[in-house]
């Protein structure tokens, strides 16, 4: 049977990462002034942009450099190699979920069913926006998944949405049981994320449905529990 373009995509950036240790696969040196930070963003910033207008095709270091409007030597003082860089970003991007959750237990605690759905659809406004806005990184982050040297990097991420999850049905159901919580932030966290890369391998249309589906299978899962009105 042949593969699909997707399923090679994965496996060609998982031997590309495979290829090099471990520690190559981190950066060279940690920005430790304002100055040296403003110049990975930059790095970061030109290698997201390529990515998402390059498609499937992962940019060379020399690309990166260009569009960051440093020289490769520049960019070789920060990254030993381009898979160095793809896995930074792949970083930054399972981080920025936490703050997006966070948001939700900020803010004010809801009283009702339909409170609770209007702050479920303000998570999934935010959380989607990363989705699309970095589904050509998607590659990197299956292949991390697929590696068991890199899989410790989306682990240690996942523990923590997971707790978040778990913090945000305590925030709206204070008697809810901690071991309950946390079974559920698992499967919140691994059904939204499953589905919607199911998602962006189809078509927009088809992203918004199944997310869409995803909402009605959270709060399906979750209604038992949250004692609302």
């Amino acid at each position: 049977m042949m593969q699909a373009p997707r399923e090679r995509e994965v496996q060609s950036v998982n031997r590309s990462l495979t290829k090099k240790a471990t520690t190559a696969l981190s950066p060279r040196k940690q920005p430790r002034q304002e100055r040296s930070s403003k110049v990975v963003d930059r790095i970061l910033n030109a290698a997201l942009i390529l990515t998402r207008e390059q498609g499937t095709k992962t940019p060379t270091t020399l690309a990166i450099a260009q569009r960051a409007g440093l020289s490769v030597g520049s960019v070789y003082q920060y990254f030993p190699n381009k898979e160095a860089i793809l896995l930074d970003l792949a970083r930054r991007w399972l981080g920025a979920f936490p703050e997006v959750i966070a948001r939700r237990i900020a803010a004010p605690r809801p009283t009702n069913r339909d409170e609770f759905q209007l702050e479920v659809d303000k998570l999934f406004v935010d959380t989607s926006r990363l989705y699309l806005d970095n589904a050509n990184l998607m590659p990197v982050i299956e292949a991390i998944t697929g590696n068991p040297d890199l899989r410790p990097i989306q682990n240690e991420y996942d523990d923590q949405i997971i707790a978040l999850y778990a913090a945000w049905l305590r925030h709206v159901n204070p008697d809810l049981d901690d071991s309950i919580a946390s079974r559920l932030g698992v499967v919140m966290m691994e059904v939204g994320h499953v589905c919607r890369l199911v998602g962006l391998k189809r078509d927009r249309k088809a992203f918004d449905l199944i997310q869409d589906d995803v909402k009605t299978m959270w709060l399906a899962l979750v209604d038992p529990y949250l004692d609302l009105n």
